[in-house]
């Protein structure tokens, strides 16, 4: 097998190129910060207060004349405490300061005014835990969170595509059937512990599965923080970054893709960019790889609740033009 032998020049090009993507990743990120938007804490606070109300309205038929209302249910020792505990768990976060950072104290204390009656109804503190600890293993399950990181190698050059990879298999999950599906599977393991109700009624069906759902908008709510606070330590120190920063905020490696220009983001598809044969391998990944991951990168950063501030207005746009370009034209006047 026939073998090519790197010149001095070929190497000292590669190195070039090394820090010009290392440069790029800086100058794209620097003076970031990724927030939740306003409109974005509505549309995620409208979502759960549905799966809320839902759920309260299963319970009140469950409870039949006699029905509970927040205030009576309330004044029960612990009851408020182990709504949050379940608030918390599902979202799979430390505290409920993490959730109200995303929908505001006051969305969360309408949410738990609808659960609290809920609790009175059917299940105790411990059950409740049990039906948290429910929806975690099916939400991990349903969003693949295991697998979001495999196949990064660190430095790997189509990390960036990789991330926006990640955020299709995550939006697929969120935005399609599979979530109601799973709210269902959820419900009949959250149903389970609800056997000395006495009834297996649809209100009480019906009510499991509205908290299962309730559930996995929380641990899809709970994945965005996580995202969010991880990109944001990285670009605190943009001096620092590099591919990995996507291993932790995918979302980082969609605004690169769309925010860079044309050339420099075929550096990080082609890991052997500057050898023989590295134009072909761009201009064939350009029309299998790059555009459509790029429309999908574009559709991810305006369908996510999570946002880059602090671009500057010469990042936003996609342009045949840099460091890479002129590589190119350089290169193609020697064939």
């Amino acid at each position: 097998m026939a073998t090519t032998t790197l010149t001095r020049a070929d190497y000292i090009g590669m190195g070039a190129i090394a820090n010009a993507r290392r440069d790029l990743l800086q100058q794209t990120f620097k003076g970031t910060q990724l927030k939740f938007g306003s409109t974005d804490k509505v549309a995620a606070a409208k979502k759960l207060m549905a799966s809320a109300k839902k759920a309260r309205s299963s319970s009140n038929k469950l409870a039949g004349p006699a029905k509970t209302t927040a205030s009576s249910v309330s004044a029960i020792p612990g009851v408020e405490k182990a709504v949050k505990e379940f608030i918390v768990q599902c979202a799979d976060l430390e505290g409920i300061e993490d959730v109200i950072e995303a929908i505001t104290s006051a969305v969360l204390a309408d949410i738990i005014a609808e659960i609290v009656p809920v609790v009175g109804v059917l299940v105790s503190g411990g059950k409740l835990a049990k039906a948290g600890k429910a929806v975690v293993e099916d939400g991990y399950n349903l969003y693949q969170c295991r697998n979001y990181k495999k196949g990064f190698l660190r430095g790997d050059p189509v990390a960036a595509a990789e991330a926006v990879q990640t955020l299709i298999q995550r939006d697929l999950a969120r935005h399609s059937v599979q979530l109601a599906q799973q709210a269902t599977a959820t419900g009949a393991k959250i149903a389970g512990l609800f056997a000395d109700m006495g009834t297996g009624t649809t209100a009480a069906i019906g009510l499991a599965n509205a908290l299962a759902s309730l559930g996995l908008e929380l641990f899809s709510l709970g994945l965005s923080i996580k995202d969010m606070r991880a990109g944001n330590r990285r670009l605190a120190t943009p001096e620092t970054l590099d591919l990995t920063v996507f291993e932790d905020c995918p979302i980082l490696g969609c605004y690169l893709l769309t925010c860079a220009d044309t050339s420099s983001v075929a550096n990080f598809f082609v890991a052997d960019i500057g050898l023989p044969g590295w134009m072909d391998k761009v201009e064939k990944m350009k029309k299998t790889q790059m555009d459509p991951l790029l429309k999908i990168a574009r559709k991810n950063i305006a369908s996510s609740r999570i946002q880059l501030e602090g671009l500057s207005q010469n990042k936003a746009t996609h342009q045949s033009k840099g460091f890479f370009a002129s590589i190119k034209r350089k290169a193609a006047k020697l064939v």
